[in-house]
């Protein structure tokens, strides 16, 4: 198994092999390594060991690694799917009282539980309350709100916290040269996201999207094309409506403490242009906004993203645009 940086292996005592509860809930924000801390996880209960680290070398440890272990089973969104369908656990049902093919543990890993419809949320109960000896589920979740407390009250929660700057800067730089810093401020101390910032040209991502959101405010004439854009970019897309949620928070900051903001320097002209100008109200309410279709597009919603992007632009540019001033 690949090492785990400093701020999950903090965590690894959570998981005691002589006392492991049923089911695990990993929570925290999304680019903090939780899918590797629950692949350790599991790799620990299935080793052959018998030791409180996985050996990396028994057949199970090799089965794990190729993600090919007989007793691990992985659940999580069908490609094309927006949500962990109630089939999916039903199939589960299935395949827990089975007897394990390689030892005595058998795992069931959840990825992302918030995306699992409403309606699988009562079966997935009804397996976590009587589970079979020995079968384990490890669950993780970006957003832990949108988790029933039936479920939360089944499970030993841990929470994953934002690594320190520190942690984020040397774990980076083993792959990484430049633009770390950078990297790490526009990822809010989440070293996943900044590595993939990094993949991606940090500069270039980040200069564009400052162009557009200039654009947007200064004229609102390219709104329809930098919308249609965006959405094909979706792998940076939430990414995106964040870093607009920043610009609203800088700007209300300037607004509050003109002089004393700590605001992102890359975008800073923009936020004190607009703490300056704007109305805090309509800051606010844009925020909310914002927030909200950052929600909707890390959701379930089959709503066209186009539509609601091309909705929120034509907010920020009605009431942030230069021709309001």
């Amino acid at each position: 198994m690949v090492e785990l940086p400093v701020w999950l292996r903090k965590h690894e005592s959570i998981l005691d092999l002589d006392r492991l509860a049923p089911a695990y809930l990993i929570y925290g924000r999304h680019g903090l390594g939780k899918k590797n801390l629950i692949n350790n996880f599991a790799s620990r209960i299935l080793c052959h060991s018998n030791k409180q680290a996985s050996c990396n070398e028994c057949q199970s440890c090799n089965l794990v690694i190729e993600n090919q272990h007989p007793d691990l089973q992985i659940i999580s969104r069908e490609e094309g799917k927006y949500t962990i369908s109630i089939k999916q656990i039903f199939s589960i049902k299935d395949q827990i009282y089975e007897t394990p093919f390689l030892g005595n543990n058998k795992v069931f890993i959840i990825h992302n539980l918030e995306n699992m419809v409403r309606a699988a949320f009562d079966p997935l109960l009804k397996i976590l309350e009587e589970p079979p000896k020995n079968t384990y589920f490890l669950m993780d979740s970006n957003f832990i709100n949108r988790i029933p407390s039936t479920i939360r009250s089944r499970s030993a929660e841990l929470e994953i916290t934002l690594p320190s700057d520190l942690e984020c800067r040397e774990w980076l730089s083993k792959s990484y040269r430049e633009n770390i810093a950078l990297a790490i401020e526009l990822s809010n101390n989440r070293p996943f996201i900044a590595r993939d910032l990094l993949n991606l040209n940090i500069l270039e991502l980040r200069s564009n999207f400052i162009k557009d959101i200039s654009g947007i405010i200064k004229s609102g004439k390219d709104i329809v094309s930098i919308s249609e854009q965006w959405i094909q970019e979706l792998e940076t897309l939430p990414l995106k409506i964040e870093w607009m949620s920043y610009i609203l928070v800088d700007s209300i900051k300037h607004a509050a403490a003109s002089n004393y903001a700590e605001v992102l320097s890359d975008s800073e002209n923009i936020t004190r242009y607009l703490g300056e100008k704007s109305d805090v109200f309509n800051l606010h309410e844009l925020l909310i906004k914002t927030n909200e279709i950052w929600n909707l597009f890390n959701g379930d919603t089959n709503l066209r993203k186009e539509y609601q992007l091309q909705s929120l632009f034509v907010d920020w540019e009605k009431d942030l645009g230069v021709s309001n001033f």
